[in-house]
């Protein structure tokens, strides 16, 4: 990666991953591939050979042959509701409307910090016009109001000032929670796929 990227796709990953106010004191590095267990990071926890262990909150997927299982049991109207709320979450950052896209997060301390969130998009979309595409969406946990959503993503990002371009790949476990009948993202564990 040039090093002219390195600082916007940092700060993409703080806004795909949405870090909440703990996250400057995280001595855990995408180098060491660990993040530390209920904290909102861009890194994910325990990878190894296309495994992501579930840690002792349950946040985790594995996959079998390569591919992601669905989780059984669920509803088919929280079912349609949860992919509405990931994809809502994904289209206000494409639109680059931070008030919008905050209404799409569980703020505070179990969540996220809204203007942090909304100052980062800002900071981003003002150098880089991005681009979030997800495929195989898949919810692989479903219990007591809470869903695990695995996507592949895709994140396109093109200077505003030069028209370079840089694509990223990676997989992204998205924690949604049911507040107040309406279901919001919690938590997000993002893996940038190997260049």
């Amino acid at each position: 990666m040039k090093m002219k990227w390195l600082i916007p796709a940092v700060l993409a990953a703080l806004v795909l991953g949405a870090c909440n106010d703990d996250a400057g004191n995280n001595e855990n590095t995408a180098d060491d591939g660990t993040a530390p267990s209920g904290e909102n990071s861009a890194v994910g926890h325990g990878v190894e050979d296309g495994e992501l262990e579930t840690d002792e909150e349950g946040i985790g997927f594995s996959m079998s042959d390569g591919s992601i299982e669905e989780a059984t049991g669920i509803p088919e109207e929280e079912k349609t509701a949860i992919l509405e709320a990931f994809n809502g979450y994904m289209e206000t950052f494409n639109n680059e409307d931070p008030d919008a896209y905050a209404e799409t997060l569980v703020p505070g301390e179990d969540g996220f910090d809204i203007e942090a969130e909304k100052q980062a998009m800002q900071e981003l979309f003002a150098q880089f016009d991005v681009e979030r595409s997800a495929e195989d969406e898949t919810i692989v946990s479903y219990k007591d109001g809470e869903a695990q959503l695995f996507s592949n993503l895709t994140t396109k990002m093109t200077a505003k000032d030069s028209g370079e371009e840089h694509t990223e790949k990676g997989r992204q476990v998205t924690v949604l929670t049911k507040t107040d009948g309406t279901w919001k993202v919690k938590e997000i564990y993002y893996i940038g796929d190997a260049a």
